[in-house]
């Protein structure tokens, strides 16, 4: 059984003085999650990649880096879901994007309104939330963040947005505006002027804030200075790492001011990305640059290049720095961590299907999990170390152990294996509703090991 907060805390880190063990609410922990949108591990110089990344290396330095981490699905709509709820989209009939703004209109796609979220949890614990940058979730009213429980909102509703001020729909909503406002900075360094805003102005009560960056997702616009610091690469390679590089400014930023507030010795801070990075097939450029480092596929997959993402936690006194976690998580586990700091009750916890981070934190061998998805025509299920990717008549059987890349289908070799994860799973998407909507698959299947793979965005 996970460790309650208090027990984690001393696991970690000495003994807080006896007045400290129960701090009065306005001292309890914050939370804050910056996230990002189609980033690679492979794009972050802290996982080996090729982009340089300082504060987010920082991030990794100063606190633990998740070495297998898995997002809820390979795309931003279900993805998200999953975070706003800690639970796994499916479960919610989300299993694709939303599709454009004014089909998301005209049909009302989105999270839907009855689901408990992770911010209504919260409010009823007296914890105040706030929402900056990418929803994706609803374009209705009755779906946006402010109507789902978020007390504050900055950003925009659909699936992209341009960063450039010049651009000519570079406008913001806030709260529940209808109408949204012109933007003069660069995208990225607006939402991180806005998430300093929010710090200061909530240092004194508990709070959760999340940071939906729209980077590095499309269209391509990068800031100029940060060109600059890229003068040997070219075209769309250089403007991708530009993108990056000034993500990674805005982490430092945010960083930095949770800092000068004095509030980072009792603000658990996460950075994640809600997917892998973008393939060729996903981008509508054609000439995806993002990186998702040694592993399979990307973004629309349930392949390891499309589920496993970047994550870093930082808690200054509370995680000790530089650490490195092996055991597979979730980002699911962010939700029952921010509930579980919260002060919800472990049968509340139990709700969610994640996992606090907390235990597994405190735990030098925390016990196996199994992990699922289901996104249109695919589903895969991870247990132990073997994994089984399913799409319509294909399947593929890993043994992640010893073959991470995914390089090696163990299918024909493991039949009873492969039964056995397959009635799993097959149990499991029985008891899913329909999808509430479905979106178009790519015209053709993407070939991996000689077998076809159904890609539904």
């Amino acid at each position: 059984m996970p460790l309650t907060p208090l027990a984690w805390l001393a696991a970690l880190a000495p003994a807080l003085p006896a007045q400290e063990t129960a701090p009065a609410a306005e001292a309890r922990p914050n939370v804050v999650l910056l996230l990002a949108d189609d980033l690679g591990r492979g794009d972050l110089s802290c996982y080996g990649g090729w982009i340089p990344t300082p504060h987010i290396d920082a991030l990794a330095a100063g606190g633990a880096r998740f070495s297998q981490a898995y997002a809820p699905a390979p795309v931003c709509t279900p993805s998200r879901a999953g975070l706003m709820t800690g639970l796994y989209p499916a479960r919610l009939g989300v299993q694709c994007n939303t599709g454009a703004n004014a089909v998301a209109r005209k049909k009302g796609t989105g999270m839907p309104g009855e689901v408990l979220t992770l911010p209504e949890r919260l409010h009823g614990l007296g914890v105040h939330s706030g929402l900056i940058g990418k929803w994706h979730l609803g374009m209705k009213p009755e779906l946006r963040p402010t109507a789902q429980g978020f007390d504050e909102f900055f950003g925009f509703l659909g699936p992209h947005h341009a960063y450039l001020p010049s651009t000519s729909d570079a406008r913001m909503l806030r709260g529940d505006e209808s109408e949204a406002a012109p933007e003069s900075e660069y995208l990225t360094d607006a939402l991180a002027r806005e998430a300093a805003a929010f710090l200061g102005e909530n240092r004194a009560r508990p709070f959760f804030l999340c940071v939906a960056f729209n980077a590095p997702h499309i269209p391509y616009e990068a800031r100029p200075d940060a060109l600059e610091r890229f003068p040997d690469l070219k075209g769309q390679r250089r403007t991708y790492a530009a993108i990056v590089s000034a993500l990674d400014d805005a982490v430092g930023r945010i960083a930095a001011r949770l800092d000068e507030l004095g509030l980072s010795e009792r603000t658990l801070l996460v950075f994640a990305s809600d997917n892998g990075a973008a393939m060729d097939a996903a981008d509508p450029s054609g000439k995806a640059p993002g990186s998702n480092g040694e592993f399979a596929q990307g973004k629309g997959t349930l392949f390891e290049g499309g589920v496993r993402v970047p994550l870093l936690a930082r808690w200054p006194g509370r995680i000790e720095p530089g650490r490195v976690v092996d055991a597979p998580v979730s980002l699911l586990d962010v939700d029952a961590t921010a509930y579980e700091l919260a002060g919800a009750t472990g049968e509340a916890c139990a709700e969610l299907d994640g996992r606090s981070l907390l235990g597994t934190l405190a735990a030098s061998a925390p016990p196996e999990r199994t992990f699922l998805w289901k996104l249109g025509p695919g589903a895969a299920i991870r247990k132990g170390s073997w994994k089984l990717v399913q799409s319509k008549d294909s399947r593929w059987l890993f043994d992640l152990a010893s073959d991470p890349r995914e390089e090696h289908d163990l299918a024909a070799a493991e039949p009873e294996r492969v039964q056995a994860l397959a009635g799993e799973l097959d149990a499991w998407v029985a008891t899913l509703p329909p999808p509430a909507w479905a979106n178009d698959a790519l015209p053709e299947p993407l070939p991996v090991l000689g077998k076809p793979y159904w890609i539904e965005y």
